[in-house]
């Protein structure tokens, strides 16, 4: 888990000024979904990518909220998403990831080459 904690935070480092511009709401909503489905989740694989998904969105808002804004933020999500609204906002958050990690990725190798 501390590797996905330090993971997640060099992702958003590493994050293009588009993606930056994702909204905090955004990001507590990727969070709180992420926690539901690594909870929820029946494989290790799905348990893993979800867990990894909150990390990183933890990540972002690490730093951007305080804990008393974080606090607000969570509680202005209400109960949150039916599970038919939930699935299609679950992988787009997966997808940011995933896509933070593919950058993250190509700027290794890029400064690996450059050696």
């Amino acid at each position: 888990m501390k590797a996905a904690i330090l993971l997640s935070g060099v992702l958003a480092c590493a994050l293009s000024t588009t993606a930056e511009a994702q909204t905090t709401t955004d990001d507590v909503r990727c969070v709180l979904l992420s926690g539901g489905y690594a909870r929820l989740a029946k494989d290790e694989n799905s348990r893993r990518a979800a867990s990894m998904t909150g990390a990183f969105f933890l990540g972002r808002l690490n730093g951007r909220m305080s804990g008393q804004a974080l606090t607000a933020a969570i509680r202005a999500q209400g109960k949150g998403l039916s599970g038919k609204q939930a699935e299609p906002v679950m992988r787009a958050c997966a997808a940011r990831a995933a896509a933070a990690e593919r950058q993250l990725s190509a700027a290794a190798r890029q400064a690996e080459i450059g050696r």
